[in-house]
């Protein structure tokens, strides 16, 4: 593994993103509600929340999707918003927007769902493995290729707890 973003470079972006929501939450109308993906969001959740200022209303969801490191094409709700999600703004929390087939289902069922307006925010925009037509709102970091693990992004459950970016397979 060799190291891509320290945890000093994501706790300075975490902060700047903090900032620029905290702002937008301000100016909207309609309640704010955070959902992060567990497991792998969780970790730039907490860390993004804890950086606001304003405190919205929070849940997490759970779907599943990969195997290994690779999707598997469709995901499998394990756990639904509790909120109700009617006429609120959502801004969904999640590690990586790869392939974006999870996070595009994830934000129509939200939009279904009756949220005014779903916005992307993820820790990692990978552009390799693209296969849907959906582009995050906010992100840390951009990253062409490779496979990354630490900061909630794990590879068979390991790894996620790392505090800091690796990409797999370079020394």
């Amino acid at each position: 593994m060799r190291l891509l973003f320290n945890e000093k470079e994501i706790n300075e972006r975490v902060k700047d993103l903090a900032k620029t929501i905290d702002k937008i939450i301000k100016e909207k109308e309609e309640k704010t509600v955070i959902l992060y993906i567990e497991k792998g969001g969780k970790p730039f959740f907490e860390k993004l929340l804890s950086s606001m200022k304003t405190k919205p209303l929070t849940d997490s969801i759970r779907v599943k999707s990969y195997e290994g490191i690779k999707s598997s094409g469709s995901i499998r709700w394990l756990k639904k918003p509790s909120i109700d999600l009617k006429g609120k703004a959502c801004i969904i929390v999640d590690d990586i927007l790869d392939t974006g087939k999870t996070i595009k289902k994830v934000k129509e069922y939200i939009l279904e769902n009756g949220a005014k307006d779903c916005k992307i925010c993820v820790a990692v925009n990978k552009h390799e493995r693209r296969e849907e037509d959906i582009e995050p709102d906010y992100y840390l970091f951009d990253l062409d290729e490779g496979f990354i693990v630490g900061f909630g992004m794990d590879y068979n459950e390991k790894y996620r707890e790392l505090p800091s970016i690796y990409i797999m397979g370079e020394q």
